[in-house]
């Protein structure tokens, strides 16, 4: 039986996503959980053989460890998830004027700003996970609430002060992806998405323009880019370009060669893009 690594513990929505992925493929993976994405990054191809991790996030945007990840990885994306995402709130005590700490993940924290903020004279402790929120109010003495997912309010069962939903964007959802040791093989019957990274190693001028220009030329459409620092020097960046095609089509390789006589190009992978 394979392993597939994701961000733990149980019921976080990494967990949730990779669940659903199971179902629709038919896989009996078993699960392996990690206490932060950085190491349930490094699992995957070592202590297991594919991973689910979220990527980019409706208002936060892209989760940078993860690019940071792909960067230096020989993984590639297999598949993407996109997973709504709806938040509660639970408390031991009685009102939210009593509270006194509120326990939510790092990630979360954003998604559910503008709640966050309206709270006063509340020490706020971010943590790694979600699922660790709910375990800290657990052992908490004090008057003391978490931010959770929202299909996990079922589970606290305390009569107790609770708000179904504290999430800023009434469409929020998260886009995960699927990595593995082996891309994926292309279905001339299924509409693709690719991912590259551009390193411009060689401060070589233009970067963008040359982008651009080899995807235009040929019509090909670029739903995203994402600069992210190279941690060489202040004002050096890597790009991450997400295109609709798979890398094998004629014209996507045409234009990745194109690129590639001036920068390194990587591709981390073409999928099926998917829906909620």
């Amino acid at each position: 039986m394979s392993v597939v690594a994701t961000l733990g513990p149980k019921d976080t929505f990494s967990d949730m996503a990779t669940q659903r992925y199971l179902l629709a493929q038919g896989l009996s993976s078993k699960v392996a959980y990690f206490p932060t994405l950085k190491t349930a990054f490094n699992a995957i191809g070592n202590e297991a053989d594919w991973g689910v991790l979220p990527i980019e996030n409706l208002s936060e945007g892209y989760v940078q460890v993860v690019l940071d990840g792909l960067m230096a990885t020989d993984l590639f994306i297999r598949d993407e998830i996109l997973l709504p995402i709806k938040f509660a709130l639970v408390t031991n005590c009685q009102s939210l004027a009593e509270v006194r700490s509120l326990y939510v993940q790092f990630v979360a924290h954003g998604q559910c700003s503008e709640f966050i903020e309206s709270l006063q004279g509340i020490a706020i402790h971010n943590t790694q996970s979600n699922m660790e929120s709910l375990n800290a109010l657990e052992g908490a003495t004090e008057p003391a609430a978490a931010v959770i997912p929202h299909h996990v309010l079922k589970e606290w069962n305390k009569d107790c002060f609770k708000i179904d939903n504290v999430t800023d964007f009434a469409h929020n959802q998260t886009r995960f992806l699927v990595l593995g040791k082996q891309p994926q093989k292309i279905d001339p019957a299924l509409a693709y998405k690719t991912t590259l990274v551009v390193r411009d190693d060689h401060d070589k001028p233009g970067v963008l323009g040359s982008i651009v220009t080899a995807l235009s030329d040929r019509r090909i459409n670029m739903t995203s880019i994402m600069s992210r620092p190279t941690k060489s020097q202040l004002g050096k960046y890597h790009f991450f370009i997400d295109i609709e095609g798979h890398c094998e089509q004629d014209n996507i390789a045409a234009a990745i060669a194109q690129i590639n006589l001036s920068y390194q190009v990587k591709v981390l992978g073409s999928y099926q893009a998917a829906v909620v």
